[in-house]
């Protein structure tokens, strides 16, 4: 049997990750920018931090600050994930990073809905705030990504340099992206100690993104398995085959899938 024939639900995709090469080289050109070529896209397997790896969404992050941008990158992320029979899709972005030109947060959460409502199948949005981005800044786009809770906008989540900014100081914004009524999710365990697994934790949150570094404490693993019950929130990536065969043992018996919405 193909599973790639199976239909999927796509919990953990980045717009400006999942950006068509030949897009992102045509909007450079239209919008006349002075950027690398070939753009540069595709992070090597060698990458020395996660610093380093978060820089090469950079070309794709300067080529979607319009509303036709944006729209477009996000309904061909649509047309794309439908060719993989995936048929629910969650895209997660960072609003704030797409307002060079001058566009708002709601402006930017419109246009990607936009293009999201024009795919061939179910997406829907989870706004992401910047860990080098202020509390208070994080805060207002809470509230502004609340503003479409229901409407598109399922989720609030936590992303960039982990190593540099700890999680707690943005405990306001997920306070406020509760209070909006957005589900909570959160990147951590990707750097540093296993400890920023349960710093996310403290903050309520519903699903942590990556998450494997918190293997190595069988402490958090047991705790994750307690609050979390394991429902497919645990989303492997980013640290080594030795972290990620430790959480597979640790999730096999319990694993399903879970969504937010």
């Amino acid at each position: 049997m193909d599973y790639r024939a199976w239909p999927k639900a796509e919990l953990h995709c980045h717009l400006d990750g999942a950006v068509r090469p030949a897009t992102a080289e045509a909007l450079a050109r239209e919008q006349g920018l002075d950027l690398p070529h070939p753009l540069r896209m595709v992070a090597p397997d060698d990458c020395h931090s996660q610093a380093e790896y978060i820089s090469y969404f950079d070309d794709a992050i300067a080529v979607l600050q319009t509303a036709t941008a944006l729209e477009r990158a996000a309904f061909e992320l649509g047309i794309d994930s439908a060719a993989e029979h995936i048929d629910y899709l969650e895209v997660r972005w960072a609003p704030r990073l797409h307002m060079r030109g001058g566009l708002t947060v709601p402006e930017v959460i419109a246009a990607v809905l936009g293009g999201l409502e024009a795919a061939p199948l179910r997406a829907v949005a989870i706004v992401c705030a910047m860990r080098h981005h202020s509390p208070a800044e994080n805060v207002a786009l809470a509230q502004e990504a609340g503003q479409f809770a229901g409407r598109g906008v399922v989720g609030f989540d936590l992303a960039g340099d982990e190593a540099r900014y700890p999680t707690a100081p943005q405990r306001p914004a997920f306070e406020a992206a509760r209070a909006s009524g957005l589900r909570l999710t959160c990147h951590a365990g990707e750097a540093g100690e296993p400890a920023a697994v349960e710093e996310a934790l403290g903050l309520g949150v519903e699903r942590i993104a990556h998450g494997v570094i918190g293997a190595r404490d069988p402490r958090i693993v047991d705790r994750l398995r307690a609050e979390l019950e394991m429902q497919g929130r645990v989303e492997p990536g980013g640290a080594s085959a030795a972290d990620v065969d430790s959480s597979r043992r640790a999730l096999h018996h319990q694993h399903r899938l879970a969504h937010c919405g």
